[in-house]
């Protein structure tokens, strides 16, 4: 299943991880919906890709994005529809599980399993009316990350800004960020 990828390759480690084939049907996978109008996932890691040479080509984690870039959303396909979409079950785990062939970078790993749980917090205070339950959340998730939050809010940039997603969840979690500070 060695299609074309709309994206360039740039390290030895992206060619190994883009040619296993597990990461290749993960890739291929997808159609067009809310969120994601590209439809297969190797489109989407090309928007991601962009925007990281976009906003941060000279960045010394560029390397670190791109690798958090194409491993993010390529394991959707693997999540189990009958069980909650939450831990094991969820695409950023089963992506950082993968990326821990390629890497031992435990930020990489952590940003790759949380990489959607701002966005996940943002939807409990837009969907439910619960903006305190929903800045709960994100609390919790500044306090996982610790030391990686510059690296996560740099991937969540380059991830929210691609297909049709709406900017205000970023926006959110930006401002609590820099609250944070």
């Amino acid at each position: 299943m060695n299609r074309q990828l709309p994206f360039g390759l740039e390290t030895d480690v992206e060619r190994q991880l883009t040619a296993d084939a597990s990461w290749q049907r993960g890739a291929w996978w997808g159609a067009p919906r809310s969120g994601h109008p590209e439809g297969a996932v190797a489109y989407h890691i090309a928007e991601v890709l962009a925007n990281v040479d976009r906003f941060y080509p000279a960045s010394p984690d560029r390397n670190r994005l791109r690798l958090i870039a194409l491993a993010h959303d390529t394991f959707k396909h693997a999540v189990d529809p009958k069980r909650p979409k939450t831990g094991d079950n969820h695409h950023g785990a089963y992506a950082a599980h993968f990326l821990e062939r390629f890497t031992s970078d435990q930020s990489v790993l952590l940003v790759t399993r949380t990489h959607d749980e701002a966005y996940n917090a943002w939807e409990v205070g837009f969907r439910r009316a619960d903006w305190s339950r929903a800045e709960s959340r994100a609390r919790q998730l500044l306090d996982t990350l610790d030391n990686v939050i510059s690296l996560y809010l740099s991937f969540y940039r380059c991830d929210n800004a691609t297909g049709d997603k709406r900017q205000d969840p970023y926006e959110w979690f930006e401002h609590l960020v820099n609250a944070r500070k």
